[in-house]
C-alpha cells in the first residue's frame, strides 16, 4: 500500500499596502528600496505571472524586478508582491506604492505673500494621491457589490501613508510649510498618515528636537488628524502596549535615514601577472545597510541613529492589523457613505428635474386648451 501523499501547507499571508508621499527629493524611492534591503524575503509574486517565483529567483533577482521604476509620473504601484517574514514572525505580502514629488520651493519661508500661489501649484500633485486611494475604494466597493464575491480577491486598499517632510523648510518655517499642512489635511480625509522627516542624518541632535517640537505643535494647532497610535477605549491594553504607544507618540515625527546603493565597482581582484606580488585581501566585510561619511558610519538598522526600525516595525508588526483595521472601518467606510449619498442625491436630482419638466408640459398643455376655448367662444 502507497504511503499517504502529504499535502504541502501554504503559510497565508497578511496583505498590507504602503504608500509613500512628500516633499520632491525627499528621498521617497531611496527608502523604498532602503526598506526592501532590509525585509526577509520569502517569496516574488509579479503580477504578470501565475506562478511564483522560487526562493533561487529571489536571490538572483531580488525585488528590483517589481520595484516602482525611478522616474514616475502619477502614483505607481510596484508590479507585484514580496513577501517577508515580519520580526513577531508574522508572514506579510507588501505592495508598495510610490508617487511624484509634491512642488515646495526652497525659499518658501521667504516669500509669504506667495503662499497661496505655491498650494496652488501643489493642488494638482496632491489630488493624484487623492484619485488614486479613492480609486482602490471603488475597486472595493465593485468587488463587495458582486452577486458571487471572488474570495481571493486582493485588499486593494492602502492601509498607511508615510509622509516625508523636509526638515530644512521645517526648520526655516518653523513649523509644517502650508504646502506641507495642506497635503497633509487632504491625505488624512482618505488614509492612516504617519509622518517622517528625511534626511536626518544632516540633523544634530538639537536640531531634530527643535524640529520635532515645531512639526507637533503645527499638527495640534491646525487640528490635523495624523496616525499618532490612539487607543481604543473599549480594548484593554496591556502595561507594554501603552508603554510602547506612549514611546511612538513622542517620536513623532520619525526620523528617517535611507541607505546608499551598494559600490557598483568592487575593488580588483589580483592577477597572476601584476608585476609585484599581489597582496593577500581579507575577505570582504558584510555590507552594512547605511551611510558612510569621513567620520563614521549611519546605520539604517541602528535605533541610536534613527527610526528606520520603529517605523518598520510598526507598519508590519506592532500596528499592522490596527492600521488595516482603521482603513476598512474608518477610511473606506466615510468615503462609501460620501459616495452612496452623491449617488443618491443625483439621483434624487434628476427625478425632480422630470417632475418638473412634466409639470411645465402640464402647465403649457392648460395654456394651449384655455386659448383654443377662448377662440371658440370668440367665434
Amino acid at each position: 500500500m502507497a504511503p499517504p501523499k502529504r499535502v504541502k501547507s501554504r503559510r497565508a499571508a497578511t496583505q498590507f499596502n504602503l504608500l509613500v508621499a512628500g516633499k520632491q527629493f525627499s528621498g521617497k524611492t531611496s527608502f523604498i528600496k532602503t526598506l526592501y534591503d532590509t525585509l526577509d524575503i520569502v517569496a516574488i509574486h509579479p503580477d504578470d505571472v501565475d506562478d511564483d517565483l522560487t526562493p533561487l529567483s529571489v536571490t538572483q533577482n531580488g525585488a528590483a524586478s517589481v520595484l516602482p521604476p525611478d522616474t514616475i509620473h502619477t502614483a505607481t504601484p510596484s508590479a507585484g508582491r514580496i513577501d517577508f517574514d515580519s520580526e513577531n514572525g508574522e508572514r506579510i505580502s507588501l505592495r508598495i506604492v510610490d508617487t511624484p514629488g509634491i512642488p515646495i520651493p526652497v525659499n518658501i519661508h521667504k516669500e509669504e505673500g506667495r503662499v497661496e500661489e505655491y498650494v496652488k501649484v501643489a493642488v494638482p500633485s496632491v489630488r493624484n494621491i487623492l484619485s488614486y486611494l479613492e480609486a482602490q475604494f471603488e475597486a472595493t466597493l465593485l468587488e463587495e457589490s458582486k452577486v458571487r464575491r471572488n474570495p481571493k480577491s486582493p485588499d486593494y486598499q492602502i492601509h498607511a501613508c508615510l509622509y516625508f517632510l523636509d526638515p530644512q523648510a521645517c526648520m526655516a518655517c518653523r513649523g509644517l510649510t502650508a504646502v506641507d499642512r495642506y497635503a497633509l489635511e487632504q491625505l488624512c480625509q482618505r488614509v492612516n498618515v504617519i509622518v517622517c522627516l528625511s534626511k536626518a542624518d544632516l540633523l544634530t541632535v538639537r536640531h531634530l528636537r527643535t524640529v520635532r517640537s515645531y512639526v507637533v505643535d503645527d499638527l495640534a494647532r491646525y487640528a490635523i488628524p495624523v496616525f499618532a497610535f490612539p487607543e481604543d477605549p473599549d480594548v484593554e491594553y496591556d502595561k507594554s502596549s501603552l508603554q510602547l504607544n506612549e514611546e511612538l507618540r513622542n517620536t513623532i515625527p520619525f526620523a528617517i535615514v535611507n541607505a546608499e546603493d551598494p559600490d557598483p565597482t568592487p575593488p580588483r581582484s589580483p592577477r597572476a601577472d601584476d608585476l609585484v606580488a599581489p597582496m593577500i585581501l581579507p575577505p570582504p566585510e558584510p555590507r552594512v545597510v547605511g551611510r558612510e561619511y569621513p567620520w563614521g558610519v549611519v546605520e539604517v538598522e541602528n535605533p541610536q541613529h534613527c527610526d528606520f526600525v520603529m517605523v518598520k516595525d510598526t507598519l508590519f508588526a506592532t500596528h499592522t492589523h490596527e492600521l488595516k483595521l482603521l482603513t476598512r472601518e474608518l477610511y473606506y467606510e466615510q468615503w462609501r457613505t460620501e459616495k452612496l449619498l452623491q449617488v443618491r442625491s443625483s439621483v434624487l436630482g434628476s427625478v425632480k428635474d422630470s417632475e418638473v419638466a412634466s409639470v411645465e408640459d402640464d402647465l403649457e398643455s392648460l395654456s394651449l386648451d384655455e386659448e383654443l376655448q377662448q377662440q371658440r367662444r370668440r367665434r
